[in-house]
């Protein structure tokens, strides 16, 4: 992958992020709900805390691959939580598309974590 693209990539992934955590900082409840993880506002007003706190080390740390790599690491957090929704018996849908959303951004975020350390380390 090309540095333009990894930075533009990192850069969209960066303005998704703060966007997600505005929302889920605002208005937690009902960010919870509509995204599948229940009633809990707590934890979706968390997420969104560290969303923020991530998304702008992604848009503007350097280097940018250990903020990326901690994205993945929440994603990886959120998995669960998302997996754990969609055990409860009444059978959560939306938890369920969310546990493997959160599963695929995984995968994406930490491709795009090694991409950006194996940049940074050919500029050295």
């Amino acid at each position: 992958m090309t540095r333009r693209r990894t930075d533009k990539l990192a850069d969209a992934v960066g303005l998704v992020t703060l966007g997600f955590g505005v929302v889920l900082t605002v208005m937690p409840r009902r960010s919870a709900v509509a995204l599948g993880l229940g009633d809990r506002p707590a934890l979706a007003r968390a997420v969104g805390m560290t969303d923020l706190v991530v998304g702008s080390g992604v848009l503007v740390g350097r280097p940018r691959w250990p903020w990326m790599a901690a994205r993945a690491a929440l994603n990886l957090v959120l998995t669960g939580c998302y997996a754990a929704e969609a055990s409860r018996p009444d059978g959560n849908r939306r938890a369920r598309a969310g546990a493997i959303a959160m599963a695929s951004l995984t995968v994406v975020d930490a491709t795009l974590a090694v991409a950006l350390a194996a940049q940074r380390g050919n500029e050295e």
